[in-house]
C-alpha cells in the first residue's frame, strides 16, 4: 500500500486575497503574524519536504500579489525554517498572570501607547505580571454611512406632533405616507380634520402657523 501525500489544497474558486500589506489598516505584527500563521500551516499540513518545498513557493507568489515586499517574504520564512523543530508545534501554556488588554490599532499612535503603559506598568506593577496588548482594527463603514440619509420631508411611517404656535394646543397622530404630504394634508386641502379646523377656527394661530409646528419620530 502506498503511502499518502499530503500537500495544501485550494478549491478552485480560492482567489488568493489576503491582507494587503500597504493597504491594510492593520499593526505590522499582525501583517509578519499573517506569514508566521500561513507557514505554520503549510508546514503542518505537509508529510513530504518536497510537497513543503512547492507550497511554500505558492504561498510566497500569493503574498507578493497582496503586496507583501520580497525581503519581509524572505527573512520570515528563514526565520520560521531556522528554528528547531520542537519549536515549530505552538504550545499553550497556563499563564495564571497575563493579562490581556484590548485597544483599537490608530497607526504610530498605538505603538507610541503601547511603549507608554509597557512603561507605567514596569515601574508601578508586579515585576512579574506579563501584559498582552491586543490592537484590532476597524472598518470605515463602522463609521459612516454609505446610504445617504432620507430627508424628513419624505420619511414615512412615522409618528407625529402637531403643537400650536398660537395657544400650545398639541395634536398626535401617525402616518404611513410622506411626511410632507401629511402636513400638507392636515393644515391646507382636508377640511375634515382637526388641525385644519382649528386653524380655520382661530386666525391668530394661523398666522403664527409654520412647519415647524411638527415634529416627528419614525415608528
Amino acid at each position: 500500500m502506498r503511502d499518502c501525500v499530503f500537500s495544501v489544497f485550494h478549491k478552485e474558486t480560492y482567489t488568493g486575497l489576503l491582507t494587503n500589506f500597504f493597504f491594510s489598516f492593520t499593526p505590522f505584527r499582525y501583517k509578519i503574524g499573517l506569514i508566521h500563521t500561513l507557514i505554520d500551516r503549510t508546514f503542518k499540513i505537509n508529510n513530504t519536504s518536497s510537497g513543503f518545498h512547492n507550497d511554500l513557493i505558492k504561498l510566497s507568489d500569493t503574498l507578493k500579489r497582496n503586496s507583501f515586499p520580497s525581503h519581509i517574504i524572505d527573512k520570515t520564512f528563514k526565520r520560521y525554517l531556522n528554528k528547531p523543530s520542537d519549536q515549530k508545534s505552538r504550545n499553550v501554556n497556563d499563564e495564571n498572570n497575563t493579562r490581556y488588554f484590548k485597544l483599537p490599532f490608530i497607526s504610530q499612535y498605538s505603538r507610541i501607547t503601547e511603549l507608554k503603559l509597557r512603561h507605567l506598568l514596569k515601574r508601578f506593577c508586579e515585576t512579574d505580571l506579563n501584559v498582552k496588548l491586543v490592537f484590532t482594527s476597524f472598518k470605515i463603514k463602522n463609521m459612516f454611512s454609505f446610504k445617504d440619509c432620507t430627508p424628513d420631508a419624505l420619511k414615512s411611517m412615522v409618528v407625529y406632533q402637531f403643537t400650536c404656535a398660537g395657544c400650545n394646543s398639541c395634536y398626535i397622530g401617525e402616518t404611513s405616507r410622506h411626511f410632507s404630504t401629511k402636513i400638507k394634508e392636515r393644515t391646507v386641502s382636508d377640511n375634515n380634520l382637526h388641525i385644519f379646523k382649528h386653524l380655520s377656527q382661530f386666525p391668530s394661530c394661523k398666522g403664527m402657523y409654520t412647519p415647524s409646528c411638527f415634529r416627528f419620530w419614525t415608528q
